[in-house]
């Protein structure tokens, strides 16, 4: 903002009932903030979570922008419309434009941002959404901190369950050559404390940093690196023709994922998304991130609590299948 140790600053926080969101909140009560919790619906978010703060914020609705900014001195824009109709770039474009408007109205003095890592080639519709957003928000007067992520671990991230629910499910994997992209995982933790580190920075540190996971990774190690921490060692079976389009169908077949965000996600496994640098993290050298496997058998503890009963029935019958083809 620069906040400094200013902890009286009051939050606006975007996505509050998101992932993201919903857990970035107790790190920022933590380090003393007052965060005003904003949702489309805050009468069902607030029977969620009864004892925060909510008011509304519809992006269809300006009005209620303004209103849910007015006194705030900093903001978290956590807000994507992948998951709704074709045009969502140009909507979150949009979206993006008329949030720094109004924070520019408001007099806010920051606004934090978390992005997608830029690929250093073909970039995929939902990374060049990501990246458009960036620069929308940082067309006002307001500085702006955008942080740019690959895969969030963590119970909750869309990403994240694409990986485990494969990972768990199926008795052979097909690899094909796109499984080779490397990214850098990060946990939850890690993200959210960036996220509230963001705050403090002084402006002439504003603008974009990647945030990369302490691990360089191909998707292929992913997937088989959490396999063997739910237990098993999976068959895997070389496809060099299988396309991540294709692909993007017999996961939405064999995991929870939304299709549409399944077949978004998966086509931004395209390209690399590795950091040319340590990032955020030069910023704070002294912050210890979470290994990969700490960050990936903590999710996997807490989403196997949040499973129906239902979907423990079919994951056994199909380890025991496993178990049988072995």
């Amino acid at each position: 903002m620069p906040t400094g140790n200013d902890h009286a600053a009051t939050v606006l926080l975007t996505g509050a009932t998101g992932f993201v969101g919903r857990n970035l909140y107790p790190f920022l009560v933590d380090h003393g903030y007052r965060v005003r919790c904003a949702a489309r619906s805050p009468d069902r978010a607030r029977q969620r979570y009864p004892d925060r703060d909510w008011v509304k914020l519809d992006l269809d609705e300006p009005s209620t922008v303004d209103a849910a900014l007015e006194g705030c001195q900093a903001a978290y824009f956590l807000i994507h419309r992948m998951s709704d109709r074709r045009d969502y770039e140009e909507r979150e474009r949009r979206d993006a434009l008329l949030f720094a408007q109004a924070s520019q109205r408001a007099q806010v003095k920051r606004i934090v941002y978390l992005g997608g890592m830029k690929p250093a080639g073909r970039s995929s519709k939902h990374l060049r959404s990501r990246v458009v957003c960036g620069e929308a928000l940082r067309s006002t007067l307001v500085p702006v901190v955008e942080l740019r992520a690959a895969m969030i671990i963590g119970s909750g991230s869309e990403s994240w369950r694409i990986v485990r629910d494969l990972s768990a499910r199926l008795p052979f994997m097909l690899l094909p050559t796109w499984l080779e992209s490397r990214s850098q995982p990060i946990d939850i933790r890690d993200v959210c404390f960036a996220l509230t580190k963001a705050l403090e920075l002084s402006e002439d540190q504003t603008g974009c940093h990647d945030l990369p996971g302490p691990e360089t990774m191909s998707a292929q190690d992913v997937l088989v690196r959490v396999s063997r921490l739910l237990g098993h060692d999976p068959w895997t079976v070389r496809v060099p023709v299988v396309t991540p389009k294709l692909s993007s169908y017999w996961i939405q077949l064999v995991t929870r994922a939304n299709p549409k965000l399944a077949r978004e996600l998966v086509d931004g496994l395209r390209e690399d998304l590795v950091a040319a640098d340590g990032g955020f993290w030069k910023l704070y050298p002294e912050h210890h991130r979470w290994s990969f496997d700490d960050a990936a058998q903590r999710a996997l503890t807490e989403e196997d609590e949040g499973l129906s009963e239902r979907t423990r029935k079919t994951e056994a019958w199909l380890r025991r299948l496993r178990s049988m083809s072995r």
